[in-house]
């Protein structure tokens, strides 16, 4: 069956599929786009295992990847862009209603389009704070003349949606956008019936998955692991990224003494995932005190997914986790940036299992009425309908 022409466009500079939290969300707005639209096309990164073009039927989607390898973090932008122009230059979207787009590359291309087709700019980074932690050489024009490409999209796009009332205060603060435009739409839970855990984990443990940034606290939680080395437990790490890019962080928790008290995992699929999640004693979010997450904000799927599954959450007490976890109701919160607190946190908690179990069920029961994946493509949906009026 040869498939309709495409009625939207979503533009991501990210990998796709991928573990990673983006990927999460980039699946399930393509769900409700689909709800929405049909047919659609979704351009993003690749790797190269993966094709640069298909169409995959079930998803009734067009997937164009851009797989330069490129160095250089802006020269590989600009090449991207340049290849999003000649998609939007191909036939196939002649027929466009709406571009979604998650970045300010894919932005600035998009906002060239006719005024006919609707833009929704889907806030979870900015570039302007994210760029100088992972380069510290950028200079201050750079990020100037970044940050006026993000006030750019943030002007142009019909709608925009963020994760995170966080993002969406400073979104209103610090470029001026009325609060009418900005819709928060936060991750949801989905619950997996997984495996039971490995067999390699015999003893007792509590867990930490997700990415490894330097802002996600890994140097933190390592530090407070050294705080309970006395105690019979072991800290399992499901990382998002590969073994080959977690070097690093290994080579850390040796050097702080505790990689024997460690059990790593890298680049699991949600159902292997969601064994170790539900067999843990409780997971941790030792998130820091930075601008990445005070100003910029995030809406951490480790909590959420955590929480749903019924397994409680010790998390830095910041508001992108207060607006998540009533501390001593349904998780634990504790003062970011302070291995020490956190380890005798850490070591409260597992003196009252009784505890343990109480708060999990309070955080399944909140994620799994407010937080279902289904209930945020609802949202996701009630924006897109609101553009086509």
């Amino acid at each position: 069956m040869i498939p309709n022409k495409p009625k939207y466009l979503y533009i991501a500079f990210d990998l796709f599929p991928s573990r990673k939290g983006a990927a999460t969300h980039i699946y399930h707005c393509l769900k409700a786009l689909k709800a929405q639209y049909g047919t659609g096309i979704l351009f993003c990164l690749g790797n190269d295992d993966m094709p640069k073009f298909q169409f995959d039927e079930e998803s009734d989607l067009y997937i164009v990847r851009f797989k330069d390898k490129i160095v250089n973090f802006l020269e590989r932008t600009v090449a991207f862009q340049q290849q999003l122009q000649t998609l939007l230059n191909n036939s196939l979207c002649s027929q466009l209603a709406l571009i979604h787009f998650r970045d300010i590359w894919g932005g600035q291309v998009a906002l060239k389009t006719s005024s006919s087709i609707k833009k929704v700019f889907e806030v979870n980074s900015f570039q302007s704070i994210e760029l100088p932690t992972r380069y510290a050489g950028i200079s201050i024009n750079a990020i100037t003349q970044i940050k006026a490409i993000e006030k750019e999209n943030l002007n142009g796009a019909d709608a925009i949606i963020t994760p995170s009332l966080v993002t969406k205060k400073h979104i209103e603060n610090e470029y001026n956008i009325q609060r009418n435009k900005v819709t928060v739409i936060q991750n949801g839970v989905t619950i997996i019936n997984g495996k039971t855990k490995p067999s390699e984990i015999q003893k007792p443990y509590f867990l930490y998955f997700g990415a490894l940034q330097k802002w996600q606290g890994i140097k933190i939680l390592f530090k407070a692991l050294k705080e309970i080395y006395d105690l019979d437990i072991k800290l399992v790490i499901c990382s998002s990224i590969s073994e080959k890019r977690a070097v690093f962080h290994q080579k850390l928790a040796e050097d702080i003494g505790v990689s024997s008290k460690i059990l790593w995992y890298f680049e699991l699929d949600k159902l292997a995932l969601s064994g170790i999640i539900k067999n843990a004693l409780f997971t941790v979010a030792p998130l820091s005190q930075c601008d990445r997450n005070l100003i910029q904000g995030c809406n951490p799927l480790k909590i959420i997914e955590s929480m749903g599954y019924g397994i409680p959450v010790i998390a830095s007490d910041i508001p992108v986790a207060t607006c998540l976890i009533n501390d001593n109701v349904d998780g634990f919160l504790v003062q970011p940036d302070r291995p020490e607190l956190l380890g005798r946190k850490i070591r409260q908690v597992l003196a009252d299992s009784k505890r343990i179990k109480k708060y999990g069920t309070a955080a399944k029961k909140k994620m799994n009425t407010q937080y279902h994946w289904k209930q945020q493509e609802l949202k996701m949906t009630t924006v897109y309908k609101q553009l086509s009026v």
